[in-house]
Order: structure tokens, then sequence, then C-alpha cells
């Protein structure tokens, strides 16, 4: 047991200072012109989403050496004993989905719930940093005028 909690402790460190290194990154490299705005936006998306399936796989690789090594319990309902199982369960896991379809037993229960608190938290931090971003980078002036020739005649 205290080697599970030794593991989710470890991989909340590892995947909030790696999602930290992202956005610190994201954030000094969006200023430069080189894009349009919106453009900018879609990369920056682009780049959390490929972050978080960075930290899903993470989770994944260390649901494989709980099991397969240190046989802290195991993965009721998998079908398959490769990677993409692990990666789907992770998956799962990480945004709080909650299919059901594998259930974990043994201690790895505990690392389970710390990636569904673990990816809610990291899932809320790109979506308001991305929310930060679009109000910096994104013309809402353009698309919410409300001067425009419709309500001038009301």
């Amino acid at each position: 047991m205290t080697l599970t909690i030794f593991l989710a402790l470890l991989l909340v460190i590892l995947t909030f200072f790696f999602h930290y290194r992202i956005l610190l990154w994201l954030s000094v490299f969006t200023p430069y012109p080189n894009f349009p705005a919106q453009a900018r936006v879609l990369f920056i998306v682009m780049i959390l989403f490929f972050a978080h399936i960075i930290e899903i796989a993470i989770y994944a690789v260390t649901y494989i050496y709980s099991i397969e090594l240190f046989e802290l319990g195991y993965l009721k309902g998998m079908t398959e004993n490769d990677f993409m199982e692990y990666l789907y369960f992770s998956s799962v896991i990480y945004t709080s989905l909650g299919i059901g379809d594998i259930h974990p037993t043994g201690h790895i229960r505990f690392l389970t719930g710390t990636e569904a608190l673990n990816g809610l938290f990291l899932i809320a931090w790109s979506a308001s940093f991305t929310f930060l971003v679009m109000g910096r980078l994104w013309p809402w002036s353009e698309c919410c005028d409300t001067d425009d020739k419709s309500s001038k005649g009301k």
C-alpha cells in the first residue's frame, strides 16, 4: 500500500510539472505574430491535447509496472494484455468517463482514484489557460459587436 501511495504522489508531481512546463512554453511561444490569432489558438489546443495524451500514457505505463512487476492488483475485464488496453483504461480514468468495462482490483484502485482527480485538475487547468489565451488573442469584437445593423432597427 505504501508503494501505491508513493506512485500516486510521484505521478501527480510528474504530471503537474510536465503540464506546467507545457503551459509555460505555450505562454512564451504564443505572443509571436508568425500566425494569425485563430491559428495560434488552434495550435495551443492541439498541443494541450497531445500533452494530455502523454500524461495518460504515463499513467498507462505505471499501470503496467504496478500490475506486472509490483503485483499491486489487476484490471478485471481486460480482453487483451497490451499497451493499447492499458492506454484505453487510463484514458477512461483520466477523463473521469467511467465506462466500467474494465475495473481495478487491489491497491491500484487508489492509483486510479488519484488519476481521476489529477486528470480533472489538469483538464480544468488546460481549459482555463485556453480561455485566457482566447480572451487575449481571439477577435471577439468582430463577432460580438452590438452596433450591427440588425440591432439598430430595434
